[in-house]
Parts: C-alpha cells; structure tokens; sequence
C-alpha cells in the first residue's frame, strides 16, 4: 500500500504544480512587458523594400521617360491655349468681355506650374547620382515632390470649375450676342466678327434667323432694299446649300428661283447662341480630358521620384552598386539614416555577415554562467 501512497503524493504535487490561480494569469497579461500587438508595430513603421542599385537605376529610366512625355504635353497644352484664346476665344470676348479668357487660363496655370517644377526635379534628380554627398538636392527635392501633389490637388480644382464654367447658365452668351448684333451697322470691328462667326459656325442670329429682322443692321445710304422684310447678312447664307442664298425677303416665295422657305431656305437656321454653347462644352471637354491625362502622367512620375529620393536619403548618394537601399512612398526612413551593404566580410575570420543598421549600438555580451567557466 505504501508504494500507491507515495505515487499519489507524488502525482497532487505534480498536479497542483501545474495548477495556476486566475489571479495570477491575470496579473501576468496586466504586465507593462506584454507584448503589444501587431498593427501597433506595423503602424509605426512606414511600408518599405530593399532594393538594388540596379533597380535604382530603372526608376531613373522611368522617371526620365515620363518626364520627357509631360515636357511634351505641357507644351502642347500651352499651345492648345494659346490657340483657343485666338481664335474661339475672340468671339467670347466680342459676347461678354473677359469671356474667351476663362477656359485658356483654366488650362494654362496648372500647365505652367507643373512645367517648372518638373524642369527643376529633372534638374535635381541629375545632382541625386553625383559623385559627393547632396543632403541638400536630396531635400529640394521633397519639397519639390509636395509642391507637384499641391498642383495636382489644384488641377483637380481646375476640372470641376472647367465643368462648373461650360454647364452653367449660358444666358449671358445669348444676350451678348444680341448686343454685338446691335453694333453690326455702327462698328466695323463688330460686323467683321459676327460674319466670321455666322460663317465659320454655320449659325444665324442669337437663337434664330429672324433675330435679324428687328436690328437695322444695313447702312441705309448704301443699300437699296432697306424696305424689304425679313432680311439678314449675306453671312447667314449656307455654304453647302444648292441653291441661291435668298437673305432677302426670306419669307416670301419667290417665283424666279422657285423659292420656297419651308423646303429650300438658303440661310442658316440655327442660332449663333447654340452652336457657341456646343462648341464651349467640347472645348471644355477636351481641356478636362488633357488634365486628368496630365494627372495621371504626373502620379507615374512621382512614384519613381519618390523611390530615388528616399533610396538617397539613406547615405546622400548612389556610390556602391553592392548596396540595398530602401525605399517607401509615405513616412519617413524605416531603418535609420544609412544603407546597408548586402554582405560585408569580417575583419579577423573573413567570414561574411550583414551589415548592422547604422545609429544602433551592438547587444551587450552576456556574462558566462559560473558552471561554464570551469
């Protein structure tokens, strides 16, 4: 019986060793060494890789290609404005003073400020692979990276008030238009921009022909048929029409040519008022689509931008091709203010190891215990 005994003893010890009270799991989870959990740690840090120098020299080959691309377009946008403010845009400002200035700025500003900071980054980015150190191109270009965000921010502005300018009210266009016809007689200046207008555009009056029968419009010296109704400039006439420009008494039937109005009017039928409309509303369209192409030309830019300037902020310069650099998009440098070697052989074995992180002291050497030493 003894030998149960001493079993059973043995087996309440061992059972009651591996017993432990609430109490103290609790208190062990409560303690300031508990580990914290993972987002917390992942939070800390910005999302970052290792990469080689050769993938540094591939965001450079990127970087200098969409460049070269956005140089080109902003040109071409510069021109594309200068070219709307000449031409569509005289005929706004004949309308409504200031008219034709609106959508060629709209498109300029933005155009012009990304020229420039992009000139200057490709500028930077040349110093970034120097033979010495640049802390300074290094955070010229930072700042250089967020004045670029701030003018895509101010594009996107740009898009919805291009959006807000050609859809809203046009009301103002119409009674323009009815004003500049008013000076058609009295203003030569006015005469020879609402007979390009008509022609060009293919467009009579404000809304409709007979807009023109109201407005003496004729120098009454001159012209003989001043009595006759129903009559409109020579520059109303339809360009492809087959017959006879009748902008005389429109609205009569005439036997000499077999003149009908309701089957062969000769003049434009559509007003000048929705053809501008039409036109200002493609116009914008086009400028709003030239903007979110300019954008997104402006994001793939940046991104290699990006990974160069961080990948140099670690040691100010591009000087080994045996080194990792790291590079992150958001948050500052993950890993200290230096690059690491991808290996580095030890002075005394020769043997090969990785480089510790710059700035952090080495673990202390723990002591050897006392049943070791002997």
């Amino acid at each position: 019986m003894s030998p149960v005994k001493s079993n059973g003893v043995k087996d309440g010890k061992s059972s009651a060793k591996n017993k432990t009270p609430k109490k103290e799991l609790k208190s062990r989870n409560n303690t300031p060494n508990a580990k914290p959990k993972l987002k917390s740690e992942k939070g800390d840090k910005p999302v970052s890789t290792q990469v080689t120098y050769k993938r540094i020299k591939l965001f450079s080959m990127i970087f200098t290609i969409v460049a070269a691309i956005l140089i080109i377009l902003s040109l071409h946008l510069l021109w594309t404005s200068i070219n709307i403010r000449s031409r569509f845009g005289s005929y706004l400002n004949m309308i409504s003073s200031g008219e034709g200035e609106i959508l060629p700025t709209l498109l300029a500003i933005p155009v012009v400020i990304s020229l420039i900071l992009d000139i200057t980054i490709i500028v930077f980015v040349y110093k970034l692979f120097a033979d010495k150190r640049e802390p300074l191109a290094n955070k010229i270009i930072f700042y250089l990276v967020l004045g670029t965000l701030a003018v895509m921010v101010l594009t996107l502005v740009t898009i919805f008030a291009t959006l807000g300018h050609v859809f809203g009210s046009s009301k103002h266009v119409e009674d323009g238009i009815r004003v500049a016809m008013s000076k058609y007689a009295v203003s030569s200046y006015h005469k020879k921009q609402i007979d390009r207008l008509q022609i060009e555009f293919q467009c009579c009056g404000s809304t409709k022909y007979d807009d023109w029968y109201n407005i003496s419009w004729s120098d009454q010296a001159m012209s003989s048929t001043d009595s006759m109704p129903s009559k409109t400039p020579f520059s109303c006439c339809k360009i492809k029409s087959k017959f006879p420009c009748i902008h005389y008494a429109i609205d009569c039937i005439g036997t000499s040519y077999l003149y009908v109005p309701e089957f062969n009017l000769s003049v434009s039928a559509t007003g000048c008022h929705a053809k501008i409309i039409k036109k200002k509303r493609k116009i914008g369209m086009t400028i709003v689509g030239y903007l979110i192409l300019f954008i997104c030309l402006e994001v793939l830019m940046l991104v290699p931008v990006r990974f160069l300037q961080t990948a140099h902020s670690t040691d100010y310069k591009f000087d080994d091709a045996a080194k990792t650099y790291t590079v992150w998009l958001i948050g500052s440098n993950p890993n200290g203010p230096a690059s690491t070697p991808l290996l580095k052989k030890d002075e005394k074995g020769g043997k090969t190891s990785h480089s510790k992180e710059s700035g952090k002291a080495p673990p202390p050497v723990p002591p050897v215990p006392p049943e070791l030493r002997e």
